[in-house]
Formats: C-alpha cells, structure tokens, sequence
C-alpha cells in the first residue's frame, strides 16, 4: 500500500486554542540521513513538555521508520506546515528546497495558515534562501537559513550546532524547538550568513579529510602500523587541539604574526613529508599545496 494511503491526512487544521500553544508542534521535512536522525533524537528524547513530531518524506521506507519511532506521517508538505509552528526543512539540494517550500501546497502556503517558522537546514546556497524569504515575506511567512553541523551521531544525542542567519528575533522564535536537537544554537547575523558559515565550516572538515587520507598513505606506504599510527593522532589532538588550536583563541584576520619559529618548522616538516613521499612514490598534492601557503596561517 502506498504510503499516503495508508497515512492519509494526520489530523485536522489547528484549532486556534491549539496554534496558541508555545512551540509544541515540530514538523521535519526530510527524513532521510539527517532528518531521520534529528527526528529519532528528539522522539527518543526525555522532554517535561509534550512535543508532537510532524513528519513528511517521499520515501514510504522512511515515513515507516518514523511511524515506528512515534512520529506523526503528514501526507503532504503543505499539510505538515499547516499544522506545525517550526517547519524544518531537511531535504538534500537547492532544487529540493525550492520544491518543498514552494507552490500552493508548500511549506510556505502551509506555515500562512498556522504561523509556523520555515527554517533551511539544508546546506544550500544563500541566494536560494533569500529568495525563498522574499517569497515567504510577502505571504506573511518568516523563512531563514539555519544550517546544522555536527553529522548524525550529535542529531541522534540532540547536540548538533544550529547556526542561524535572519532576524535575531526569527532565532529566537525557533530556539524552543532548536534547542530539542541542539546543544548550541546561534544566530551569526543577517539572512544567508549562517549559510556561508556553513560553507566554510564544511571546507575544513573536508580539507581535513582528503589531508588525512594522505596521511595514511604515506603511513602505509611507510609500513607504518595504522592502529597505533590512529591511536597517535587520537590522543595528540586531545592535547594539541584540532586545528592545531586555531580556534581555540580569539580569531583576528588577517592573523597576526605567530614570532618565533613556526613557520620554518612547519616547512620542515612538510618538507619531510614531501621527500618521504617521493621516496616511496606517495603522491601528496594536498600537502604541497600546504608548504606553499602555510606561512599566511602564522601571519607571514
């Protein structure tokens, strides 16, 4: 049976009593990765208020596992909007955010009727949401971009850090139910800044990784052993900081000078590392590209 068939509308259109409540009433559009993850935290959470999860995605597999958690199937986005007072939009791209927010029986067209919240999680471009929020405004509707981070373990344990961008006010709004599957919750300045944050953030942790997998390359190739060569890194960085503790103090740009010697250790020892790869015939693009910038990070 299809899902929708076997869902149907989840209920009926608040009553005004109802949409007066504070904040009880959360819907995720998207139950994917992420959305599924959030969901399942906030359902399996502990919470002294009575907080109904709305749930819509177009995978039955996922409306089903959401069922199963206790969750509430809408049978159409424009239902679960129109019946919430944050919509959570958690779907994969731009496209995907337009579609869903969109149109007589959108997310939008939905929140115009219960007063709901729209909030982006998704990492989309800026410019798609600012000009949701045009579209938004004119119906009466709040839309800001509020992208996560912290991947699906931290949605799971409701600690994920929701950045969001618009008026501080919008934030606020939404912190009741941001607060149910985040442990940190800011707001970084004018529409479309939180995406950019979210850009940015994301551009470390994957030079993090594709750096990293050079690591292990040349560990192996070295006949390093891999365990110990982890267990290294792991318990290093619980000293060091990751990033070297970068932002771990106040950050000013461009960075100031670091004095001292740093910047002819650290081409030292990228230069070891460079040589050690051409010796066992390790490409290490990453890590040359690094020794050629390294000094603008110590302010050189």
């Amino acid at each position: 049976m299809c899902w929708w068939k076997r869902y149907g509308p989840s209920s009926a259109p608040f009553a005004e009593t109802e949409r007066d409540k504070p904040m009880t009433r959360l819907g995720i559009i998207g139950l994917g990765d992420m959305g599924g993850a959030i969901a399942e935290g906030v359902l399996t959470g502990q919470w002294d208020d009575d907080v109904e999860v709305v749930g819509y995605d177009i995978s039955a597999e996922a409306m089903d596992r959401f069922a199963d958690l206790g969750g509430v199937p809408a049978a159409s986005v424009g239902e679960l909007a129109r019946q919430v007072d944050l919509v959570a939009v958690v779907v994969i791209d731009d496209a995907q955010v337009r579609q869903v927010c969109s149109g007589g029986d959108g997310a939008i067209a939905g929140a115009a009727e219960s007063g709901a919240l729209v909030a982006v999680h998704s990492t989309v471009l800026p410019a798609t949401v600012i000009e949701l929020a045009a579209e938004a405004d004119e119906a009466g509707v709040a839309l800001i971009d509020a992208p996560v981070t912290g991947g699906t373990p931290s949605a799971r344990s409701r600690d994920l850090v929701v950045f969001c961008g618009g008026d501080e006010a919008h934030t606020e709004q939404g912190r009741p139910h941001f607060e149910r599957y985040g442990g940190m919750v800011v707001n970084v300045g004018p529409l479309g800044s939180a995406l950019r944050a979210k850009v940015a953030r994301n551009l470390i942790s994957y030079a993090e990784m594709a750096v990293a997998h050079e690591a292990i390359s040349l560990a192996a190739a070295a006949d390093v052993d891999l365990k110990a060569f982890a267990d290294i890194v792991s318990y290093s960085d619980r000293n060091i900081g990751p990033h070297m503790g970068v932002f771990t103090r106040p950050i000013v740009y461009p960075p100031p000078a670091f004095g001292g010697s740093f910047t002819r250790i650290a081409h030292k020892d990228l230069g070891g590392a460079l040589a050690l790869g051409e010796e066992l015939g390790v490409d290490l693009p990453i890590t040359a590209l690094v020794d050629q910038h390294i000094d603008a990070a110590f302010g050189e």
